[in-house]
């Protein structure tokens, strides 16, 4: 396979492949959606790409922890990043900005009295809370049990 996924390795069927998909996706639709004005399908794509970024965590370093495992059928952005931060605390994200994140999932996706637009400079900023929490996951996935980091994914693209 050519692209992102062959020359890197990724696996599209993992949580790490389908982030960097959706990661993408939003990325893109910033261009698309210009013209609109509307950027609801950027900030929900970016709460779903982060979901799957944090689950990407779990799912590998959080392989023998119940209770963190049981939240890979959570959306909860804001409490898979709780758990999360036991064991990884040095993140330049918060609580507060996932869960900001994290409300486009459902208010900016279906019709209904919690509805929102999303414009222009929220959906820039939901990019950017996406990129820091895209870099940090990189970053934890390449950790070994001694926090040496190294296993080939370094030459992704963090722009």
């Amino acid at each position: 396979m050519d692209g992102l996924f062959g020359k890197n390795n990724l696996n599209l069927n993992s949580y790490l492949g389908l982030a960097e998909n959706d990661y993408l996706f939003a990325k893109a639709g910033m261009e698309t959606f210009k013209s609109y004005g509307v950027y609801n399908s950027v900030a929900s794509t970016a709460a779903q790409s982060c979901e799957k970024f944090f689950k990407a965590i779990l799912n590998q370093k959080f392989i023998d922890d119940e209770r963190a495992l049981k939240l890979m059928k959570s959306h909860n952005l804001r409490t898979i990043f709780g758990k999360i931060q036991e064991k990884y605390d040095d993140w330049d994200v918060d609580k507060k900005d996932v869960k900001w994140l994290g409300d486009f999932y459902f208010d900016a996706r279906y019709p209904g009295d919690d509805f929102m637009y999303v414009g222009e400079q929220d959906a820039l900023e939901a990019l950017d809370i996406l990129n820091r929490v895209r870099r940090r996951t990189y970053l934890i996935l390449e950790e070994d049990e001694d926090g040496i980091q190294d296993n080939g994914l370094r030459e992704l693209s963090f722009d």
